[in-house]
Protein backbone atom coordinates (compact mmCIF):
# COMPACT_ATOMS: atom_id res chain seq x y z
CA UNK A 1 0.00 0.00 0.00
CA UNK A 2 1.07 3.55 -0.54
CA UNK A 3 2.33 5.44 2.46
CA UNK A 4 0.44 8.39 3.88
CA UNK A 5 2.79 10.94 2.34
CA UNK A 6 2.62 9.21 -1.04
CA UNK A 7 -1.18 8.95 -1.09
CA UNK A 8 -1.65 12.59 -0.14
CA UNK A 9 1.55 13.94 -1.65
CA UNK A 10 -0.04 16.10 -4.35
CA UNK A 11 -2.54 17.62 -1.95
CA UNK A 12 0.16 18.21 0.64
CA UNK A 13 2.34 19.91 -1.98
CA UNK A 14 -0.54 22.17 -3.01
CA UNK A 15 -1.16 23.06 0.62
CA UNK A 16 2.49 23.91 1.13
CA UNK A 17 2.45 26.10 -2.00
CA UNK A 18 -0.70 27.85 -0.79
CA UNK A 19 0.78 28.42 2.64
CA UNK A 20 3.95 29.88 1.19
CA UNK A 21 2.15 32.16 -1.31
CA UNK A 22 2.35 35.82 -0.39
CA UNK A 23 -1.16 37.34 -0.24
CA UNK A 24 0.27 40.85 -0.61
CA UNK A 25 1.94 39.99 -3.91
CA UNK A 26 -1.29 38.36 -5.06
CA UNK A 27 -3.13 41.56 -4.12
CA UNK A 28 -0.64 43.67 -6.10
CA UNK A 29 -1.19 41.39 -9.11
CA UNK A 30 -4.93 41.86 -8.72
CA UNK A 31 -4.59 45.64 -8.51
CA UNK A 32 -2.38 45.61 -11.60
CA UNK A 33 -5.09 43.67 -13.44
CA UNK A 34 -7.70 46.18 -12.24
CA UNK A 35 -5.51 49.03 -13.49
CA UNK A 36 -5.32 47.32 -16.90
CA UNK A 37 -9.11 47.04 -17.09
CA UNK A 38 -9.63 50.69 -16.12
CA UNK A 39 -7.08 51.87 -18.67
CA UNK A 40 -7.54 49.58 -21.67
CA UNK A 41 -11.33 49.20 -21.73
CA UNK A 42 -12.70 51.93 -23.98
CA UNK A 43 -9.25 53.26 -24.84
CA UNK A 44 -10.36 54.10 -28.39
CA UNK A 45 -13.78 55.42 -27.33
CA UNK A 46 -12.71 59.06 -27.67
CA UNK A 47 -11.21 60.65 -30.77
CA UNK A 48 -7.84 62.39 -30.83
CA UNK A 49 -7.89 65.92 -29.48
CA UNK A 50 -5.57 68.72 -30.61
CA UNK A 51 -2.44 67.81 -28.59
CA UNK A 52 -2.72 64.14 -29.49
CA UNK A 53 -3.14 65.08 -33.14
CA UNK A 54 0.33 66.62 -33.05
CA UNK A 55 1.69 63.30 -31.80
CA UNK A 56 -0.05 61.54 -34.70
CA UNK A 57 1.53 63.87 -37.24
CA UNK A 58 5.00 63.38 -35.79
CA UNK A 59 4.95 59.58 -35.66
CA UNK A 60 3.97 59.37 -39.33
CA UNK A 61 7.27 61.02 -40.29
CA UNK A 62 10.69 59.48 -40.72
CA UNK A 63 12.86 59.52 -37.56
CA UNK A 64 15.05 62.29 -38.98
CA UNK A 65 12.10 64.55 -39.84
CA UNK A 66 10.38 63.83 -36.55
CA UNK A 67 13.42 64.69 -34.45
CA UNK A 68 13.97 67.78 -36.58
CA UNK A 69 10.41 69.02 -36.01
CA UNK A 70 10.19 68.36 -32.26
CA UNK A 71 12.07 71.60 -31.36
CA UNK A 72 9.54 73.64 -33.37
CA UNK A 73 6.31 71.73 -32.72
CA UNK A 74 6.61 70.39 -29.16
CA UNK A 75 7.61 71.61 -25.70
CA UNK A 76 8.94 68.34 -24.24
CA UNK A 77 12.08 66.21 -24.81
CA UNK A 78 12.13 63.49 -27.50
CA UNK A 79 12.11 60.17 -25.58
CA UNK A 80 8.34 59.65 -25.64
CA UNK A 81 8.12 60.42 -29.36
CA UNK A 82 10.91 57.97 -30.15
CA UNK A 83 9.15 55.23 -28.20
CA UNK A 84 5.70 55.94 -29.65
CA UNK A 85 7.21 56.08 -33.17
CA UNK A 86 8.27 52.45 -32.73
CA UNK A 87 5.05 51.56 -30.92
CA UNK A 88 2.83 52.89 -33.72
CA UNK A 89 4.54 50.63 -36.25
CA UNK A 90 3.71 47.62 -34.12
CA UNK A 91 0.23 48.49 -32.86
CA UNK A 92 -1.12 51.00 -35.35
CA UNK A 93 -1.73 54.74 -35.66
CA UNK A 94 -5.32 54.73 -34.43
CA UNK A 95 -6.59 55.94 -31.10
CA UNK A 96 -6.28 52.59 -29.34
CA UNK A 97 -2.91 51.77 -30.88
CA UNK A 98 -1.15 55.01 -30.00
CA UNK A 99 -2.74 55.39 -26.58
CA UNK A 100 -1.89 51.84 -25.56
CA UNK A 101 1.71 52.88 -24.82
CA UNK A 102 0.45 55.29 -22.18
CA UNK A 103 -2.00 52.68 -20.89
CA UNK A 104 0.78 50.13 -20.48
CA UNK A 105 2.89 52.72 -18.63
CA UNK A 106 -0.07 53.38 -16.33
CA UNK A 107 -0.47 49.68 -15.58
CA UNK A 108 3.23 49.18 -14.85
CA UNK A 109 3.16 52.13 -12.45
CA UNK A 110 1.05 50.10 -10.00
CA UNK A 111 3.69 47.47 -9.01
CA UNK A 112 6.41 50.13 -9.09
CA UNK A 113 4.51 52.25 -6.59
CA UNK A 114 3.96 49.20 -4.41
CA UNK A 115 7.69 48.49 -4.43
CA UNK A 116 8.57 52.07 -3.52
CA UNK A 117 5.97 52.20 -0.73
CA UNK A 118 7.00 48.82 0.70
CA UNK A 119 10.65 49.82 0.75
CA UNK A 120 10.19 53.33 2.12
CA UNK A 121 7.28 52.80 4.55
CA UNK A 122 5.74 49.31 4.84
CA UNK A 123 4.19 46.63 2.73
CA UNK A 124 0.71 47.66 3.86
CA UNK A 125 1.42 51.24 2.79
CA UNK A 126 2.81 50.03 -0.52
CA UNK A 127 -0.32 47.98 -1.14
CA UNK A 128 -2.62 50.91 -0.35
CA UNK A 129 -0.55 53.23 -2.55
CA UNK A 130 -0.79 50.68 -5.39
CA UNK A 131 -4.59 50.61 -4.98
CA UNK A 132 -4.79 54.42 -5.06
CA UNK A 133 -2.62 54.43 -8.19
CA UNK A 134 -4.75 51.83 -9.95
CA UNK A 135 -8.00 53.70 -9.27
CA UNK A 136 -6.97 57.35 -9.54
CA UNK A 137 -9.05 59.07 -12.25
CA UNK A 138 -6.37 61.66 -13.03
CA UNK A 139 -3.84 58.92 -13.81
CA UNK A 140 -6.46 56.94 -15.73
CA UNK A 141 -7.18 59.99 -17.91
CA UNK A 142 -3.53 60.39 -18.91
CA UNK A 143 -3.16 56.64 -19.35
CA UNK A 144 -5.63 57.06 -22.21
CA UNK A 145 -3.86 59.93 -23.93
CA UNK A 146 -1.21 59.75 -26.64
CA UNK A 147 1.10 62.16 -24.86
CA UNK A 148 4.12 61.81 -22.58
CA UNK A 149 2.52 62.36 -19.16
CA UNK A 150 1.80 58.77 -18.14
CA UNK A 151 5.20 57.58 -19.34
CA UNK A 152 6.63 60.31 -17.10
CA UNK A 153 4.59 58.94 -14.17
CA UNK A 154 5.86 55.39 -14.76
CA UNK A 155 9.49 56.46 -15.05
CA UNK A 156 9.22 58.71 -11.99
CA UNK A 157 7.80 55.70 -10.08
CA UNK A 158 10.79 53.69 -11.27
CA UNK A 159 13.13 56.48 -10.14
CA UNK A 160 11.37 56.63 -6.75
CA UNK A 161 11.79 52.86 -6.34
CA UNK A 162 15.47 53.10 -7.23
CA UNK A 163 15.79 56.06 -4.86
CA UNK A 164 14.31 53.95 -2.03
CA UNK A 165 17.01 51.31 -2.50
CA UNK A 166 19.79 53.86 -2.97
CA UNK A 167 18.73 55.65 0.20
CA UNK A 168 19.08 52.51 2.33
CA UNK A 169 22.01 51.01 0.40
CA UNK A 170 23.99 53.70 -1.46
CA UNK A 171 26.12 51.28 -3.43
CA UNK A 172 27.19 51.95 -7.04
CA UNK A 173 24.58 49.57 -8.49
CA UNK A 174 21.61 51.15 -6.67
CA UNK A 175 22.83 54.66 -7.39
CA UNK A 176 23.37 53.77 -11.05
CA UNK A 177 19.79 52.49 -11.25
CA UNK A 178 18.52 55.74 -9.76
CA UNK A 179 20.65 57.84 -12.10
CA UNK A 180 19.47 55.95 -15.20
CA UNK A 181 15.81 56.15 -14.19
CA UNK A 182 16.19 59.85 -13.42
CA UNK A 183 17.84 60.54 -16.76
CA UNK A 184 15.00 58.75 -18.55
CA UNK A 185 12.51 60.90 -16.64
CA UNK A 186 14.25 64.07 -17.72
CA UNK A 187 14.36 62.85 -21.33
CA UNK A 188 10.57 62.41 -21.18
CA UNK A 189 9.52 65.73 -19.64
CA UNK A 190 11.44 68.71 -18.31
CA UNK A 191 9.20 68.90 -15.25
CA UNK A 192 10.66 65.59 -14.11
CA UNK A 193 13.10 67.88 -12.32
CA UNK A 194 10.36 68.41 -9.72
CA UNK A 195 10.68 64.74 -8.75
CA UNK A 196 14.41 64.23 -9.26
CA UNK A 197 15.84 67.34 -7.58
CA UNK A 198 14.27 66.70 -4.12
CA UNK A 199 15.42 63.07 -4.26
CA UNK A 200 18.95 64.19 -5.07
CA UNK A 201 18.92 66.61 -2.13
CA UNK A 202 17.71 63.86 0.21
CA UNK A 203 20.37 61.44 -1.01
CA UNK A 204 23.06 64.06 -0.60
CA UNK A 205 21.89 64.97 2.89
CA UNK A 206 21.71 61.34 4.01
CA UNK A 207 25.01 60.21 2.44
CA UNK A 208 27.04 63.34 1.96
CA UNK A 209 30.29 61.49 2.65
CA UNK A 210 29.71 58.86 -0.05
CA UNK A 211 31.56 59.76 -3.22
CA UNK A 212 29.32 57.52 -5.32
CA UNK A 213 26.30 59.63 -4.36
CA UNK A 214 27.94 62.77 -5.69
CA UNK A 215 28.92 60.99 -8.90
CA UNK A 216 25.33 59.76 -9.48
CA UNK A 217 23.85 63.21 -8.87
CA UNK A 218 26.46 64.80 -11.15
CA UNK A 219 25.59 62.30 -13.90
CA UNK A 220 21.92 63.18 -13.67
CA UNK A 221 22.78 66.87 -13.66
CA UNK A 222 24.87 66.39 -16.81
CA UNK A 223 21.88 64.78 -18.54
CA UNK A 224 19.74 67.73 -17.55
CA UNK A 225 22.32 70.21 -18.85
CA UNK A 226 22.50 68.33 -22.15
CA UNK A 227 18.77 68.90 -22.60
CA UNK A 228 18.97 72.60 -21.73
CA UNK A 229 19.64 73.92 -25.29
CA UNK A 230 16.60 72.01 -26.59
CA UNK A 231 14.47 73.31 -23.71
CA UNK A 232 15.52 76.91 -24.45
CA UNK A 233 14.79 76.46 -28.15
CA UNK A 234 11.35 75.04 -27.47
CA UNK A 235 10.54 77.75 -24.94
CA UNK A 236 11.21 80.38 -27.59
CA UNK A 237 8.45 78.96 -29.80
CA UNK A 238 5.85 80.17 -27.32
CA UNK A 239 3.80 76.96 -27.44
CA UNK A 240 3.14 77.14 -23.69
CA UNK A 241 2.80 80.91 -23.42
CA UNK A 242 -0.97 80.57 -23.02
CA UNK A 243 -0.41 79.17 -19.52
CA UNK A 244 1.13 82.25 -17.92
CA UNK A 245 -1.70 84.38 -19.31
CA UNK A 246 -3.97 82.65 -16.79
CA UNK A 247 -3.84 83.86 -13.18
CA UNK A 248 -1.57 81.67 -11.06
CA UNK A 249 -3.89 81.22 -8.08
CA UNK A 250 -6.71 79.46 -10.01
CA UNK A 251 -4.16 77.08 -11.50
CA UNK A 252 -2.77 76.30 -8.06
CA UNK A 253 -6.27 75.73 -6.74
CA UNK A 254 -6.89 73.11 -9.41
CA UNK A 255 -4.02 70.82 -8.43
CA UNK A 256 -5.37 69.25 -5.25
CA UNK A 257 -8.93 68.49 -6.45
CA UNK A 258 -7.69 67.19 -9.81
CA UNK A 259 -5.20 64.93 -8.07
CA UNK A 260 -8.13 63.61 -6.01
CA UNK A 261 -10.96 63.08 -8.51
CA UNK A 262 -9.57 63.95 -11.93
CA UNK A 263 -10.29 66.82 -14.28
CA UNK A 264 -14.04 66.37 -14.28
CA UNK A 265 -16.61 64.05 -12.78
CA UNK A 266 -20.33 63.82 -12.15
CA UNK A 267 -21.32 64.75 -8.59
CA UNK A 268 -18.09 66.70 -8.20
CA UNK A 269 -19.63 68.86 -5.48
CA UNK A 270 -20.10 65.75 -3.33
CA UNK A 271 -17.09 63.64 -4.27
CA UNK A 272 -14.45 66.35 -3.98
CA UNK A 273 -15.09 67.26 -0.31
CA UNK A 274 -15.56 63.59 0.55
CA UNK A 275 -12.23 62.64 -1.00
CA UNK A 276 -10.55 65.62 0.68
CA UNK A 277 -11.97 64.54 4.05
CA UNK A 278 -10.56 61.03 3.55
CA UNK A 279 -7.12 62.45 2.79
CA UNK A 280 -7.34 64.61 5.91
CA UNK A 281 -8.26 61.49 7.90
CA UNK A 282 -5.19 59.76 6.49
CA UNK A 283 -2.96 62.61 7.69
CA UNK A 284 -4.54 62.46 11.15
CA UNK A 285 -3.93 58.70 11.31
CA UNK A 286 -0.35 59.31 10.21
CA UNK A 287 0.27 61.70 13.09
CA UNK A 288 -1.71 59.83 15.75
CA UNK A 289 -1.31 56.13 15.00
CA UNK A 290 1.73 55.57 12.78
CA UNK A 291 4.89 54.00 14.19
CA UNK A 292 7.61 56.65 14.58
CA UNK A 293 9.80 55.31 11.78
CA UNK A 294 6.93 54.99 9.34
CA UNK A 295 5.61 58.42 10.28
CA UNK A 296 9.04 59.92 9.67
CA UNK A 297 9.44 58.26 6.28
CA UNK A 298 5.88 59.10 5.21
CA UNK A 299 6.38 62.74 6.12
CA UNK A 300 9.67 62.60 4.22
CA UNK A 301 7.72 61.62 1.11
CA UNK A 302 5.37 64.50 1.80
CA UNK A 303 8.44 66.72 1.94
CA UNK A 304 9.42 65.45 -1.53
CA UNK A 305 6.02 66.55 -2.84
CA UNK A 306 6.20 69.90 -1.07
CA UNK A 307 9.75 70.45 -2.26
CA UNK A 308 8.64 69.78 -5.84
CA UNK A 309 5.92 72.41 -5.54
CA UNK A 310 8.39 74.91 -4.06
CA UNK A 311 10.78 74.32 -6.98
CA UNK A 312 7.92 74.97 -9.39
CA UNK A 313 7.03 78.22 -7.64
CA UNK A 314 10.68 79.28 -7.82
CA UNK A 315 10.60 78.62 -11.56
CA UNK A 316 7.46 80.75 -11.81
CA UNK A 317 9.24 83.56 -9.95
CA UNK A 318 12.11 83.26 -12.43
CA UNK A 319 9.71 83.68 -15.34
CA UNK A 320 9.24 80.01 -16.31
CA UNK A 321 5.54 79.58 -15.71
CA UNK A 322 4.06 76.36 -17.14
CA UNK A 323 2.28 75.43 -13.92
CA UNK A 324 -0.82 73.37 -14.61
CA UNK A 325 -1.73 70.06 -13.01
CA UNK A 326 -0.53 67.80 -15.81
CA UNK A 327 2.94 69.38 -15.74
CA UNK A 328 3.28 68.71 -12.01
CA UNK A 329 1.89 65.18 -12.26
CA UNK A 330 5.10 63.78 -10.71
CA UNK A 331 4.05 65.34 -7.39
CA UNK A 332 1.16 62.88 -7.19
CA UNK A 333 3.33 59.83 -6.40
CA UNK A 334 5.11 60.98 -3.21
CA UNK A 335 1.93 62.71 -2.03
CA UNK A 336 -0.07 59.50 -2.54
CA UNK A 337 2.56 57.49 -0.68
CA UNK A 338 2.34 59.87 2.26
CA UNK A 339 -1.44 59.43 2.31
CA UNK A 340 -0.99 55.65 2.06
CA UNK A 341 1.38 55.81 5.03
CA UNK A 342 -1.43 57.35 7.08
CA UNK A 343 -4.05 54.87 5.89
CA UNK A 344 -1.68 52.01 6.73
CA UNK A 345 -0.98 53.29 10.25
CA UNK A 346 -1.82 50.75 12.97
CA UNK A 347 0.39 51.33 16.01
CA UNK A 348 -1.50 50.92 19.26
CA UNK A 349 -0.30 53.17 22.09
CA UNK A 350 2.10 51.25 24.27
CA UNK A 351 2.20 48.37 21.81
CA UNK A 352 5.09 45.94 21.56
CA UNK A 353 8.36 46.74 19.91
CA UNK A 354 7.34 44.54 16.99
CA UNK A 355 4.79 47.21 16.09
CA UNK A 356 7.62 49.55 15.27
CA UNK A 357 9.47 47.21 12.89
CA UNK A 358 9.64 48.43 9.28
CA UNK A 359 7.33 46.16 7.32
CA UNK A 360 5.57 44.93 10.43
CA UNK A 361 2.36 46.63 9.35
CA UNK A 362 1.75 44.13 6.58
CA UNK A 363 3.74 41.06 7.40
CA UNK A 364 0.67 39.21 8.66
CA UNK A 365 2.19 38.37 12.04
CA UNK A 366 0.00 40.59 14.17
CA UNK A 367 -3.69 41.46 14.06
CA UNK A 368 -4.82 44.86 12.84
CA UNK A 369 -6.23 47.32 15.35
CA UNK A 370 -8.97 49.87 14.93
CA UNK A 371 -6.57 52.16 13.08
CA UNK A 372 -6.02 49.48 10.45
CA UNK A 373 -9.78 49.04 9.94
CA UNK A 374 -10.40 52.78 9.66
CA UNK A 375 -7.50 53.19 7.24
CA UNK A 376 -8.63 50.25 5.13
CA UNK A 377 -12.19 51.57 4.90
CA UNK A 378 -10.90 55.03 3.92
CA UNK A 379 -8.60 53.52 1.27
CA UNK A 380 -11.47 51.48 -0.20
CA UNK A 381 -13.65 54.61 -0.22
CA UNK A 382 -10.97 56.63 -2.04
CA UNK A 383 -10.60 53.86 -4.62
CA UNK A 384 -14.36 53.67 -5.02
CA UNK A 385 -14.56 57.42 -5.61
CA UNK A 386 -11.81 57.15 -8.20
CA UNK A 387 -13.51 54.33 -10.10
CA UNK A 388 -16.87 56.14 -9.99
CA UNK A 389 -15.26 59.33 -11.32
CA UNK A 390 -13.44 57.47 -14.12
CA UNK A 391 -16.61 55.67 -15.21
CA UNK A 392 -18.57 58.93 -14.96
CA UNK A 393 -16.16 60.66 -17.33
CA UNK A 394 -16.29 57.73 -19.75
CA UNK A 395 -20.10 57.97 -19.75
CA UNK A 396 -20.45 61.72 -20.35
CA UNK A 397 -19.45 63.09 -23.76
CA UNK A 398 -19.04 66.60 -22.37
CA UNK A 399 -16.35 65.31 -19.99
CA UNK A 400 -14.52 63.39 -22.72
CA UNK A 401 -12.26 64.56 -25.49
CA UNK A 402 -14.22 66.06 -28.41
CA UNK A 403 -14.70 63.30 -30.98
CA UNK A 404 -14.11 64.84 -34.40
CA UNK A 405 -14.64 61.41 -35.93
CA UNK A 406 -18.36 62.11 -35.59
CA UNK A 407 -17.97 65.12 -37.90
CA UNK A 408 -16.12 62.98 -40.45
CA UNK A 409 -18.83 60.31 -40.33
CA UNK A 410 -21.53 62.88 -41.11
CA UNK A 411 -19.57 64.75 -43.77
CA UNK A 412 -17.94 61.73 -45.38
CA UNK A 413 -14.19 61.45 -45.74
CA UNK A 414 -14.34 62.96 -49.25
CA UNK A 415 -16.49 65.68 -50.84
CA UNK A 416 -19.68 64.32 -52.37
CA UNK A 417 -18.97 66.14 -55.61
CA UNK A 418 -15.88 66.53 -57.76
CA UNK A 419 -15.96 70.28 -57.21
CA UNK A 420 -14.67 70.08 -53.65
CA UNK A 421 -16.07 71.73 -50.56
CA UNK A 422 -15.50 74.45 -47.98
CA UNK A 423 -15.96 73.70 -44.28
CA UNK A 424 -16.67 76.49 -41.80
CA UNK A 425 -16.01 75.54 -38.16
CA UNK A 426 -17.49 78.22 -35.93
CA UNK A 427 -15.41 79.42 -32.97
CA UNK A 428 -12.52 77.10 -33.79
CA UNK A 429 -9.27 78.20 -35.42
CA UNK A 430 -7.24 75.05 -36.08
CA UNK A 431 -6.89 72.47 -38.81
CA UNK A 432 -6.24 69.69 -36.30
CA UNK A 433 -7.57 67.24 -35.36
CA UNK A 434 -10.23 67.20 -38.11
CA UNK A 435 -7.53 67.06 -40.78
CA UNK A 436 -6.51 63.63 -39.43
CA UNK A 437 -9.91 62.28 -40.44
CA UNK A 438 -10.49 64.30 -43.63
CA UNK A 439 -7.59 63.79 -46.07
CA UNK A 440 -6.66 66.78 -48.19
CA UNK A 441 -8.01 69.36 -45.74
CA UNK A 442 -6.29 72.75 -45.76
CA UNK A 443 -7.01 76.37 -44.89
CA UNK A 444 -8.95 78.25 -47.53
CA UNK A 445 -6.71 80.46 -49.61
CA UNK A 446 -7.28 84.21 -49.67
CA UNK A 447 -8.57 84.05 -53.23
CA UNK A 448 -11.19 81.47 -52.24
CA UNK A 449 -12.16 78.33 -54.12
CA UNK A 450 -14.81 77.21 -56.58
CA UNK A 451 -16.87 74.56 -54.79
CA UNK A 452 -20.35 73.10 -54.96
CA UNK A 453 -20.62 72.21 -51.25
CA UNK A 454 -20.33 74.26 -48.05
CA UNK A 455 -20.54 72.55 -44.65
CA UNK A 456 -20.97 74.54 -41.43
CA UNK A 457 -19.96 73.01 -38.10
CA UNK A 458 -21.01 74.44 -34.74
CA UNK A 459 -19.96 73.16 -31.32
CA UNK A 460 -21.91 72.64 -28.11
CA UNK A 461 -19.59 72.62 -25.10
CA UNK A 462 -20.10 72.96 -21.34
CA UNK A 463 -18.94 76.11 -19.63
CA UNK A 464 -16.00 75.21 -17.39
CA UNK A 465 -13.67 77.89 -16.12
CA UNK A 466 -10.03 77.19 -16.90
CA UNK A 467 -10.41 73.97 -18.90
CA UNK A 468 -7.18 72.94 -20.67
CA UNK A 469 -7.06 69.12 -20.50
CA UNK A 470 -8.56 68.12 -23.84
CA UNK A 471 -12.15 67.56 -22.78
CA UNK A 472 -15.01 69.07 -24.76
CA UNK A 473 -15.08 71.90 -22.22
CA UNK A 474 -11.97 73.43 -23.76
CA UNK A 475 -13.95 74.23 -26.91
CA UNK A 476 -15.99 77.39 -27.38
CA UNK A 477 -19.69 76.94 -27.98
CA UNK A 478 -21.24 78.53 -31.03
CA UNK A 479 -24.78 78.92 -32.35
CA UNK A 480 -25.61 77.79 -35.85
CA UNK A 481 -27.78 80.10 -37.92
CA UNK A 482 -31.00 78.85 -39.44
CA UNK A 483 -29.49 79.55 -42.87
CA UNK A 484 -26.46 81.18 -44.50
CA UNK A 485 -26.88 83.65 -47.34
CA UNK A 486 -24.31 82.33 -49.79
CA UNK A 487 -25.34 83.12 -53.38
CA UNK A 488 -26.08 79.96 -55.33
CA UNK A 489 -26.28 77.69 -52.25
CA UNK A 490 -29.27 76.21 -50.47
CA UNK A 491 -29.61 74.17 -47.28
CA UNK A 492 -29.73 70.42 -47.92
CA UNK A 493 -29.81 69.05 -44.38
CA UNK A 494 -28.89 69.75 -40.78
CA UNK A 495 -27.70 66.97 -38.44
CA UNK A 496 -26.51 66.50 -34.89
CA UNK A 497 -23.42 64.40 -34.05
CA UNK A 498 -22.29 64.23 -30.40
CA UNK A 499 -21.04 67.72 -29.47
CA UNK A 500 -21.40 69.00 -33.04
CA UNK A 501 -24.15 70.26 -35.32
CA UNK A 502 -23.49 70.12 -39.06
CA UNK A 503 -25.39 71.91 -41.82
CA UNK A 504 -24.79 71.20 -45.52
CA UNK A 505 -25.34 73.78 -48.22
CA UNK A 506 -25.17 72.72 -51.85
CA UNK A 507 -25.03 74.32 -55.28
CA UNK A 508 -25.90 72.65 -58.59
CA UNK A 509 -22.66 73.98 -60.05
CA UNK A 510 -19.30 75.14 -58.62
CA UNK A 511 -19.41 78.66 -57.16
CA UNK A 512 -16.51 80.83 -56.00
CA UNK A 513 -16.57 80.91 -52.20
CA UNK A 514 -14.25 83.47 -50.57
CA UNK A 515 -13.64 84.63 -47.04
CA UNK A 516 -15.50 87.83 -47.84
CA UNK A 517 -18.55 85.91 -49.07
CA UNK A 518 -18.61 83.72 -45.97
CA UNK A 519 -18.14 86.73 -43.68
CA UNK A 520 -21.11 88.38 -45.34
CA UNK A 521 -23.23 85.31 -44.61
CA UNK A 522 -22.45 85.35 -40.88
CA UNK A 523 -24.59 87.31 -38.46
CA UNK A 524 -23.30 86.22 -35.03
CA UNK A 525 -19.62 85.38 -35.59
CA UNK A 526 -16.60 86.76 -37.37
CA UNK A 527 -13.99 84.85 -39.31
CA UNK A 528 -11.31 85.95 -36.86
CA UNK A 529 -12.64 83.28 -34.51
CA UNK A 530 -13.56 80.66 -37.11
CA UNK A 531 -11.70 78.11 -39.21
CA UNK A 532 -12.47 78.26 -42.92
CA UNK A 533 -11.16 75.09 -44.54
CA UNK A 534 -11.06 73.65 -48.03
CA UNK A 535 -11.12 70.01 -49.08
CA UNK A 536 -10.45 69.25 -52.73
CA UNK A 537 -12.72 66.94 -54.68
CA UNK A 538 -12.19 63.30 -55.45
Amino acid sequence: MLGHDQRYGSRGFAQRIGASADPVIAAVAGLTALAAVLRFVGIGHQGFWFDEANTVLLVHLSPEKMLGLIPQSESTPPLYYCLVWIWARMFGYGEAGLRSLSALAGVLTVPLVYGAGAKLISRRAGLIAAALTACNPFLIWYSQEARSYELLVALSALALLAFAYALSDPEPRTLAAWAIASALCLATHYYAVLAIAPQAIWLLAAHRRRRAVGVAIAAVGACGLALLPLAISQNQTGHTSWIDHIALLPRLRQIFPQFLIGTGTPAQGVLEPLAAALVLLALVLLVVRAAPGERRRSLGLGALALGALVINLVLVALGIDDLITRNVIVIWLPAALMVAGGLAADRRPGGPAADRRPGGLADGRRPGGRGAVVGLVAAVALCGIGIFAAIGVASDRHLQRPDWRAVERVLGSRPSTAGGRVILIQHYRDLLPLSLYLPGLKFLAARGARVSEVDVVSISAPRVRLCWWGAACNLTSSTMQSSYSLPGFHVVWRRRALQFTIMRLSSPRPVLVSKRAVAGALTTTTLRHDALLEQVGR
